[in-house]
């Protein structure tokens, strides 16, 4: 489970980063809790009751954008777009680093 925790911490904050520095030009702690927190809440929250990779990944990051979405007060549809990059992003960068720390 340590190794799929912080292979999604990874993911979550580099994510994270990019997304602030793409959209607001600088990170901030804000931005982190906003965006870090109910993503990684979730992952961990999954990865503990899974242990496994696929329904970590599926389950934290779609859990974490909808409770960031509620959160945030983000009701409208491109938070659609926002959950399949947000799959995509952790799925690609999550899944090597799980492997690697595996070894």
């Amino acid at each position: 489970m340590r190794r799929l925790v912080v292979a999604g911490a990874f993911a979550i904050v580099v994510f994270a980063t990019i997304g602030q520095l793409s959209h607001d030009h600088h990170v901030s702690l804000g931005g982190y809790a906003a965006d870090v927190l109910p993503l990684l809440g979730a992952w961990i929250v999954l990865a503990r009751v899974t242990g496994r990779f696929v329904p970590t990944w599926l389950g934290g990051v779609t859990i974490g954008v909808v409770i960031r979405m509620i959160v945030l007060g983000h009701y409208r549809w491109n938070e659609l777009a926002f959950l399949a990059v947000a799959l995509v992003f952790v799925g690609v960068v999550a899944w090597p680093v799980w492997k690697i720390i595996g070894r």
